[in-house]
């Protein structure tokens, strides 16, 4: 008897293999071993000063500090969209703690929530390949206006930053500089 089954045919894909070299640096390589290449070539594409400065956002009114008002430090500028603003550096550069203050890589980073709901934030390096970072993002702020959180960056390089909030993402790109 026969069957009107086709026969199944099972193909390789192509795959990316993760190879540890040197101390647990990780890079990528195609199934031939070639290595693949970084997300970026050249400068660190940094998010940059806007033509125009954005107008700081007005305070929430609700939370831990509801009349805080979200404006830029000395030597930075706002960046943001309806969702959520950020301050970053003029030069685009991100200083991490002293190691020998607890937070190795780390930095601590503000982040006003005009749109409603939890901060999730995710990064991830544009010139090497790493193991995604968590970010600390701490209960108690509210539903809305200011949020701290914990930035990671285990080692210095091209970064990039998407903090979302109520659906809405908020992307920028640093460069982390060296401890």
């Amino acid at each position: 008897m026969g069957s009107d089954a086709s026969p199944r045919v099972h193909r390789r894909r192509p795959y990316l293999r993760v190879r540890l070299i040197d101390r647990g640096h990780i890079t990528l390589a195609d199934p031939h071993g070639a290595r693949v290449p970084s997300m970026i070539t050249g400068p660190c594409p940094v998010t940059t000063p806007p033509p125009v400065a954005l107008t700081p956002p007005p305070t929430a009114g609700t939370g831990s500090k509801p009349n805080l008002a979200f404006v830029a430090g000395p030597n930075e500028f706002l960046y943001g969209n309806d969702a959520l603003v950020v301050g970053l550096p003029n030069d685009g550069t991100i200083h991490p703690s002293d190691p020998s203050r607890g937070l190795p890589g780390g930095v601590k980073f503000g982040w006003e929530r005009i749109a409603h709901g939890a901060l999730v934030i995710a990064t991830r390096r544009l010139d090497a390949v790493t193991v995604p970072q968590s970010a600390d993002v701490p209960s108690g702020y509210g539903d809305a206006g200011f949020q701290v959180s914990g930035l990671n960056f285990p080692s210095p390089g091209c970064w990039q930053v998407t903090g979302t909030v109520g659906g809405k993402a908020l992307t920028f790109v640093a460069n982390v500089a060296a401890h």
